[in-house]
């Protein structure tokens, strides 16, 4: 799929590992949409052509959001830059670490227990699950209207975010686990759907621990750290934690031994794009690396 003039759908796209695919589409020629809560820092797209950024307020969680998004990109599409619709990058995602087994009070009884609150469970896989399902649904149809491309028929590419809590779930991370496992899981099916029906490929990108402007500082104990994926390291775990974890226990990452880039990320995105052999998988982006039971 050729990226320069065409349109990219990236939810989650104004910061972290989206933020970074966003600048990487950009600067190979690409117009974005992005579905965000909040608008990208302007510092981060200052370089960058303004009249090839669409940013539209969208909550992944609400399908008239989501319905209202897509109308006004493709609205944009057809009115003003007459580039279409090539591909959606699905990186909107939380965290919600909580135990199945909460820490009781030592004079706990049967009529006072504490139990795992299934609001975060729910929450989690609306965000990072139903999310993606919703915007994907959405968007296959019109891709589907392209018209083909190159000599293989292509009319567009879907990238979704797993993560490697889809293989090696820690403690804590059940409810991220669960939704990421399921992202993981509706790659293949959608592709043996959309490929030979439609010409569009799925992929998926399930990363390890990546760096992004949350890991570079610890956050002040107020302070709630951001829900974006790639943000919090591992979802669920403090930055700060995560750093020091990767620094005592040099075996977790095979090499390189630090933390990944959103560059590196946003590298594979595009490599995604463009190599039309890519469809059906999940690519681990992780330094060959094996999550602990906890950090």
């Amino acid at each position: 799929m050729q990226i320069k003039d065409r349109t990219f759908i990236v939810s989650g796209g104004s910061s972290g590992l989206g933020l970074a695919t966003t600048i990487q589409l950009l600067a190979h020629g690409a117009h974005v949409s992005i579905f965000d809560l909040n608008p990208p820092p302007e510092d981060a797209t200052a370089s960058v052509d303004s009249s090839c950024i669409l940013f539209v307020e969208a909550n992944v969680t609400s399908t008239p959001s989501l319905e209202q998004a897509l109308n006004k990109t493709l609205q944009w599409i057809q009115t003003t830059t007459h580039k279409p619709l090539g591909g959606t990058i699905c990186c909107a995602g939380i965290g919600g670490p909580a135990l199945i087994l909460p820490r009781q009070n030592p004079a706990a009884t049967h009529d006072n227990l504490k139990y795992f609150d299934l609001s975060v469970f729910d929450r989690v896989l609306a965000v990072n699950l139903r999310g993606t399902v919703d915007l994907i649904r959405l968007t296959a149809p019109n891709l589907a209207l392209n018209e083909p491309d190159g000599p293989d028929g292509e009319r567009g590419i879907i990238v979704v975010v797993s993560s490697v809590a889809a293989f090696e779930g820690q403690v804590g991370q059940l409810s991220y686990s669960a939704s990421k496992g399921a992202v993981r899981s509706i790659v293949l099916p959608l592709a043996r759907e959309l490929g030979p029906r439609a010409g569009v490929r799925v992929m998926g990108i399930a990363p390890g621990v990546f760096e992004t402007a949350m890991t570079k500082r610890k956050p002040a104990p107020a302070q709630v750290p951001s829900t974006k994926d790639g943000n919090r390291g591992t979802a669920g775990q403090k930055p700060a934690v995560v750093k020091s974890a990767l620094a005592g226990n040099r075996e977790m990452v095979q090499f390189p031994r630090r933390m990944g880039s959103a560059g590196e990320f946003a590298r594979l995105v595009k490599e995604i794009v463009e190599n039309p052999m890519l469809n059906g998988e999940v690519i681990r982006l992780d330094g060959g690396i094996r999550l602990p039971s906890r950090i």
